[in-house]
């Protein structure tokens, strides 16, 4: 299996790519970073969205308020099956990664990796 980091950057969120890849079927994606909430108490985390849709999520609980936390990494299996545009030029995908709760804060001392395992 190939693995392939598609986002290694600072936030914040909302943070989007575009990836080509000439590989098709199943796939993975691997999806870990950082963020916080103003308040304590709350869910929070990021939504990993593929072509529009969401797929999966990396979240964690805080308890505390102001504090970035890492959040538990995600495997999320995603299916590249989209059409070749021409038989030279493999399809292109867009990744988001979005805040998944109204509670979620990112800044720029926030860090955001996902790896693309085809």
């Amino acid at each position: 299996m190939d693995a392939e980091i598609i986002i290694n950057q600072q936030g914040p969120l909302p943070i989007t790519t575009t990836i080509t890849t000439a590989s098709d079927g199943p796939a993975m994606l691997v999806v870990a970073g950082s963020v916080w909430s103003q308040s304590a108490n709350n869910e929070i985390g990021i939504n990993v969205v593929l072509e529009g849709e969401r797929v999966g999520v990396a979240s964690i609980y805080s308890n505390g308020a102001s504090t970035h936390r890492a959040v538990v990494p995600a495997y999320i299996p995603i299916t590249l099956d989209k059409q070749w545009p021409s038989p030279t030029e493999p399809p292109t995908y867009t990744v988001e990664l979005v805040a998944s709760t109204p509670a979620t804060v990112s800044d720029s001392n926030d860090s955001f990796v996902v790896v693309l395992h085809v």
